[in-house]
């Protein structure tokens, strides 16, 4: 897995003010360190963001050090979805943390030539391990399901090492057909037209 290289620069502004500024504020947290104010170059950012997903792992280079760290939160304004803020945790080597993983669907095209859809239940786990294992998502490929197939926790591709909260029984998605989905959506604003 790639994992990519941010800058963290020193941060004495307002996020506001740094935001104006072409940056995006943060702060930086962990067992070697207080809560650090820093800020991001926006257009940097934003690219790891689209090539390595909402919760990658990454290089950070901090006062002239490389440490690995973790996205831990992303604040967003939620109208325009505008990254506002970040946190970003340090993770020691063999150091256990705790996170949300989001979960990637993949084969939704061929479950919509079938006349099927897919209904998300979960999209993301909670899971603790080490960050060298665990992946910045899950990938569940769906293309191959059936109507009423039901794509749980244990359909998974976990590491050995990680442990998840949810029950491995737990219902990720359920794939259904597109007619029974139109025709309960029909049903509906009957009733509601009633």
């Amino acid at each position: 897995m790639r994992v990519a290289t941010l800058t963290a620069l020193p941060r004495n502004e307002k996020g506001k003010k740094a935001r104006r500024e072409g940056f995006i504020p943060g702060v930086v947290y962990g067992r070697e360190i207080k809560s650090l104010p820093v800020k991001f170059v926006k257009r940097e950012f934003l690219k790891v963001l689209r090539e390595h997903g909402e919760r990658p792992r990454v290089k950070l280079i901090i006062d002239n050090q490389e440490k690995m760290a973790l996205v831990k939160d992303i604040e967003k304004e939620p109208i325009m979805g505008e990254v506002l803020h970040v946190d970003l945790q340090l993770v020691a080597a063999g150091q256990k943390i705790t996170c949300d993983i989001p979960i990637k669907f993949i084969g939704r095209e061929k479950l919509k030539s079938k006349g099927l859809i897919l209904q998300v239940n979960i999209d993301s786990i909670n899971v603790t391990g080490e960050a060298t294992v665990i992946p910045e998502h899950f990938v569940v490929d769906v293309g191959d399901k059936n109507n009423g197939d039901v794509v749980t926790i244990e359909d998974l591709n976990i590491h050995p090492e990680i442990q998840i909260t949810d029950l491995p029984e737990d219902a990720i998605a359920v794939i259904t057909s597109a007619e029974e989905e139109t025709s309960e959506e029909g049903e509906e604003s009957e009733t509601a037209s009633s």
